[in-house]
């Protein structure tokens, strides 16, 4: 496997920004990221079904824009055809669809913290209140016009994927945003 750089290293500072208790945001990168982006025959998406729950041990029915936490990995519904596996790849027959690994094409971010919503809204234009996006919700949207994906993990964690060739710019720029609340980031 190849060996994975970091595309936002050279402004990935571990600490707390600023100095101070008050930290609302915390960030962290997914350094081993492992995407697995798995398209189906229009006309076998019930037998893709029947084969992630038999294989993955996910639900039968993933809508649209959700996904599923599954034991050591997560399955997300991308597009009505297409998924993403994260943390994890398996091996799809032929018949059923196609596989493509995406794992080095994309820099994902998680953000956590008690105002994580609110600080992704200064950038997405989506209705992050949990009656509307619950927990395994995802939606693709953009920031200054590069398209992003984002998962909610929790009420107050997401995870924000980012092509890796716009990921320093869109890292800078959610820093600064980040120090209107005060920030941490983690390592990763």
């Amino acid at each position: 496997m190849l060996n994975r750089n970091s595309a936002i290293i050279e402004s990935y500072n571990v600490g707390k920004y600023p100095f101070e208790d008050k930290i609302e945001i915390m960030l962290s990168e997914n350094r081993n990221l492992i995407i697995q982006q798995i398209a189906g025959w229009p006309d076998d998406i019930s037998s893709i079904e029947k084969f992630f729950s038999e294989q993955l041990g996910s639900q039968k029915n993933i809508d649209f824009n959700s996904g599923e936490i599954l034991k050591n990995n997560s399955l997300w519904r991308m597009e009505p055809s297409k998924w993403w596996l994260l943390g994890g790849t398996i091996n799809l027959p032929e018949n059923l669809g196609t596989s493509l690994e995406l794992s080095h094409a994309f820099t994902s971010i998680s953000i956590e913290g008690e105002k994580s919503d609110i600080f992704i809204n200064r950038h997405l234009p989506l209705d992050l209140r949990l009656d509307n996006f619950p927990i395994n919700s995802s939606a693709s949207s953009a920031i200054h016009h590069v398209s992003v994906k984002l998962f909610r993990l929790s009420e107050k964690e997401f995870k924000l994927f980012i092509p890796r060739g716009f990921a320093l710019s869109i890292w800078e720029i959610l820093l600064e945003t980040a120090s209107q609340f005060g920030y941490e980031i983690k390592d990763s």
